[in-house]
Order: C-alpha cells, then structure tokens, then sequence
C-alpha cells in the first residue's frame, strides 16, 4: 500500500513538472524559437493532458486513503496556482486577451496559456472529485483560491478555439461548485460523501427529466 501511494505521489509530481516545463512545447519550434504549434494541433495536445489528469484522478479515487490524497493535493495545489499566478504575469505584460487575439503564434505567450489552461482544467477536476479535501486545504478563511478558480473559468472560456464540450461543462461545473449562486437547480456534487444517497435519490426521482450538466459518480471523465 505504501509502495502504491509513493508511486501514486510519483504520477501526479510527474505530470506537474511536465506541465511546468517549458521545453514541453520544444517540438513545434523552428530555430528561430517562433512557434509552429497551431490551436487545432493543441486542441488535440489538450484532450490529451486532460485524459492524463482523470487517469490520475481515478487512480486517486481507487486508492481510498483520504490523508495520503490531502498530502498529495495539498502539494498538488500550491504548484498548480503557482503556474497559474507566475504565467499569468507573463499574459498580462505581454498585454495578451484571449477573445481579442485568439491563440498566440508567440512560443512565450503560448506556454503561458497552454500551462494556464492545462493548471485550471487539472484544479477543477481535483476540487470537483475531492471537494472536502479541498475545502480543507484551501480554509475557511481564504478566498484566494476562490478568486483564481473563477478567473480561471472565465480564462478557459475564452479559448473557444481549443477547448471541447467536455471542458466546456468542467468549467460549469467549477462555478457551480465555487459559487453557489450560480448552481442550476439540480446541482449537487456526488463525491461529497454526505450527498451520494441524495444523489442516488434525485437520479430516480429525476430520470425523465432533462438536465444540466452534472457530475457522475460512476466515471471521472468530465
């Protein structure tokens, strides 16, 4: 168990520090450094890392140990905002706006919103799967995280031209989760342990009706 844990922490570490790197992206450089890298060839690269992230979340789910998976997020976290701040200073001097110029042609502006992007989608999916070891992490009395998920929604958003359906409801699924003003009316988390049986409730009450986008229990793909 303790072998599956360390190899565990191993995968996830691994992931971020690949994600961080800015040599990740090397390959659609010319010599010049101008970037070769289009938004239909990250679109493909996105669906990728974020079939990477839930592998790495079902993993998590499976090993059922909620102090090894604190310790791993809380690590987890504090590197996944880092990148978020660090490469969002680079976005702002660089006077970059997603809606108004699309995806850069720039190698330093395209490593900023792929790592961006790539760090938002990876903080959804943890706090969505572990909501109450993330509320634990983040504090009662700390907003910041609060802040840097909601602008994150509004960033991922705003790349329409790289993003598919599935992020597109990751995101309505972090605001829902984040702001409560904002949930639909049938919005509830099943992975609060608290909320399975009134999930498993609502799923029969409501099995005809239409619905919104909604968390399932029975997979991690979002």
């Amino acid at each position: 168990m303790l072998l599956t844990n360390i190899l565990l922490a191993a995968i996830w570490l691994h992931s971020l520090l690949v994600a961080g790197d800015k040599e990740s992206l090397a390959d659609f450089r010319n010599e010049a450094n101008k970037s070769l890298l289009t938004a239909g060839v990250y679109a493909k690269l996105l669906t990728e890392r974020r079939a990477e992230h839930q592998i790495i979340i079902k993993k998590m789910l499976s090993s059922n140990n909620y102090e090894k998976n604190f310790k791993l997020l809380r690590l987890a976290y504090g590197k996944i905002f880092e990148i978020i701040n660090d490469k969002n200073i680079t976005l702002t001097s660089r006077k970059y706006n997603p809606l108004r110029d699309g995806f850069p042609e720039n190698a330093e502006l395209q490593d900023a919103v792929t790592l961006i992007t790539e760090n938002c989608c990876m903080a959804a999916e943890s706090l969505l799967h572990f909501p109450e070891i993330s509320y634990r992490i983040f504090g009662k009395q700390d907003t910041k995280w609060n802040e840097i998920l909601t602008w994150c929604n509004e960033f991922v958003n705003s790349l329409p031209h790289i993003i598919d359906e599935s992020t597109v409801k990751l995101m309505s699924l972090l605001i829902q989760e984040i702001n409560e003003e904002q949930r639909m009316p049938d919005y509830l988390n099943p992975y609060y342990k608290e909320s399975r049986t009134q999930v498993n409730k609502k799923k029969r009450k409501n099995k005809k009706q239409n619905r919104g986008p909604s968390l399932s229990r029975a997979k991690t793909e979002l």
